[in-house]
């Protein structure tokens, strides 16, 4: 079914974009172009683009098209005027020629560039670092002696730069260290691929710290009123833990579990909402070890939860949750992502036809503004004086 409409409506955008180029009728034309800009906007809603579509019709088939009808029939271009001679000859052959070197080129772009056989390339991987370490103020994270983030400090996480991929010896080392000369506090192999965005997570103490790669989801969410979540077990006690859903407390409700000592659930998907996050040995829903109450989740996110435990002065120690989040890519489509490829990735092509439709106005301009007829000469002629103004003034003597 949607080959068969990408068929019809292909053909009806083809005949319209044809009959606009042959129309003698200049708002004929601009109807035809109208119709042809409605059905891309059916294109882009198949992709499930409705904001682009929208745009599609409302500026395109809309203002654009209102000003292309106001500048023809300001000019007259609508009558069609019989004229012996064309006004520009070469115009007619230049752009037959024009159109099959367009044409041309289109078809040798399209054989010689195998669209079929291209797949689409994979961001380069992205890799931050966050730390959790207790009795460590800050720290710095190397990724084969090339420094990837400097001065974290607890509870916080650098932001996410973008690598080459390959393997990678990751270490870190408290803030200010030399990694030449001092042993790094931990250190752990990671391998970036394409596509992939790694969080080293440093946990543990200053005697016993470790280094985790999670590997985080920011891609784009499908679901609207959805976000992914990421939990690390880094507790003192080093038992696995459960991560449940205590808003309602008669029907609790597990997000992961069984979380060993040192590692990462899986990344999972639910609504956005206000929850309260308890946490509990795995199996076990008596002893809440720590929580996070009234927690606000925003759909379109990425959360990473680690949770750990700082020591006291008196040897004890407090339950610590590292909450972070980051935005995930907005849905393909969305006026968020629109906005981004705009003014990121499509700057200078945005700008480019932005030039060609002010060129194209001026030349619309040109070509319909008909030719000036010359001005006619007017003799200045006085009205007739009233009678009673031929008679002297009080006060004037006449000759």
């Amino acid at each position: 079914m949607e080959l068969w409409l990408f068929i019809i409506i292909g053909a009806v955008a083809i005949i319209a974009a044809a009959m606009m180029l042959i129309s003698e009728n200049a708002i004929y034309s601009a109807l035809f172009l109208i119709l042809n800009f409605a059905c891309i906007a059916f294109f882009f809603l198949m992709l499930n683009a409705a904001f682009v579509a929208m745009v599609q019709i409302a500026v395109y088939a809309g203002a654009i098209m209102v000003l292309f009808l106001f500048v023809i029939m300001l000019l007259g271009a609508e009558r069609v005027l019989p004229e012996a001679q064309p006004r520009f000859r070469w115009l007619t052959p230049a752009a037959i020629i024009l159109a099959l070197v367009f044409l041309a080129v289109s078809t040798l772009a399209i054989i010689k560039g195998e669209i079929d056989l291209t797949r689409p390339k994979l961001e380069e991987p992205m890799v931050r670092a966050v730390h959790a370490v207790d009795g460590v103020p800050a720290v710095d994270v190397y990724l084969d002696g090339e420094q990837v983030a400097r001065n974290v400090a607890f509870g916080e996480a650098s932001s996410f730069e973008s690598r080459a991929t390959g393997r990678y010896d990751a270490q870190i080392f408290p803030a200010g260290a030399d990694p030449e000369t001092d042993d790094p506090l931990a250190e752990y192999p990671v391998n970036l691929v394409p596509g992939v965005t790694l969080s080293l997570a440093a946990i543990g103490n200053a005697q016993e710290p470790e280094l985790v790669a999670v590997t985080e989801d920011l891609g784009q969410v499908d679901d609207k009123d959805a976000l992914r979540v990421v939990a690390i077990n880094a507790l003192h006690g080093r038992m696995a833990i459960d991560v449940v859903d205590d808003t309602d407390s008669g029907n609790r409700r597990a997000l992961v579990e069984n979380v060993p000592y040192g590692k990462a659930s899986d990344v999972i998907e639910i609504e956005k909402d206000t929850y309260n996050i308890g946490v509990y040995p795995a199996g076990s829903s008596r002893t809440r070890l720590m929580g996070i109450d009234d927690e606000d989740l925003e759909a379109g996110t990425a959360v990473l939860w680690i949770f750990t435990e700082q020591r006291q002065d008196d040897n004890s120690y407090t339950s610590t949750i590292v909450n972070l989040e980051t935005d995930a890519r907005p849905p393909f489509g969305s006026p968020a992502h629109v906005g981004q490829l705009l003014f990121s990735r499509y700057v200078l092509p945005f700008e480019l036809v932005s030039l060609l439709l002010l060129v194209a106005m001026i030349g619309a301009i040109v070509l319909t503004h008909e030719r000036l007829a010359p001005r006619r000469r007017f003799v200045r002629r006085l009205a007739n004086v009233p009678a009673g103004l031929e008679r002297s003034l009080p006060g004037e003597t006449g000759d």
